[in-house]
């Protein structure tokens, strides 16, 4: 049983560092979009890659005017409300003006980070 007991130690220790690298990049984030604020720009490029500020909207269905304007066939699709499916399915039929009231939407910044683009295969080094 020492071999599956090597493979438990060795997997654990790598759960270890995954949390610890988890940890890390979390606060590089916070970092980073703090930079990016103080600074008052969008994005950052380096040759490590480029970070870039996204605004993210979040909506919350208001419930009383959900259960107002939607019928119980709309309901069901959209239990899980997010920004894509109410765009591609719920704007089309009712229209943002009747649907921007039953959200509270709320905006955060995301960031991303991007790795730095590879040279062309034809392109000068």
């Amino acid at each position: 049983m020492s071999g599956v007991d090597d493979m438990i130690r060795e997997y654990r220790a790598i759960v270890d560092q995954e949390q610890a690298l988890a940890k890390r990049k979390e606060e590089l984030r916070i970092a980073i979009l703090s930079a990016l604020d103080e600074r008052n720009v969008r994005f950052s490029v380096s040759p490590f890659g480029t970070a870039v500020r996204c605004l993210r909207y979040r909506l919350l269905p208001r419930r009383d005017a959900v259960l107002e304007l939607l019928r119980a066939d709309d309901l069901f699709p959209f239990a899980q409300f997010t920004p894509k499916r109410v765009k591609q399915f719920l704007v089309p039929k009712y229209g943002r003006e009747r649907l921007l009231p039953l959200f509270q939407i709320t905006q955060s910044y995301a960031l991303r980070v991007k790795a730095p683009l590879a040279p062309s295969d034809g392109a000068p080094l």
